[in-house]
């Protein structure tokens, strides 16, 4: 995890949809109903802490 760099609430924010039961089910199983919905380009351009999730947790 490489979130020495962000500040508090793109931190918090982050955890926030790290820990969200429903963007875990949209992660694991994207071709579900929720994961089409999370994972559409209106919600992952537009929500704050989906990108402070994917900056905090991206796999190098």
């Amino acid at each position: 995890m490489s979130d020495t760099n962000l500040g508090f609430l793109k931190r918090t924010q982050g955890k926030f949809c790290h820990h969200c039961p429903m963007c875990n089910h949209a992660r694991g199983k994207p071709d579900s109903f929720i994961g089409r919905i999370i994972h559409n380009p209106r919600h992952t351009e537009h929500c704050m802490a989906w990108q402070a999730e994917k900056e905090m947790y991206q796999k190098d």
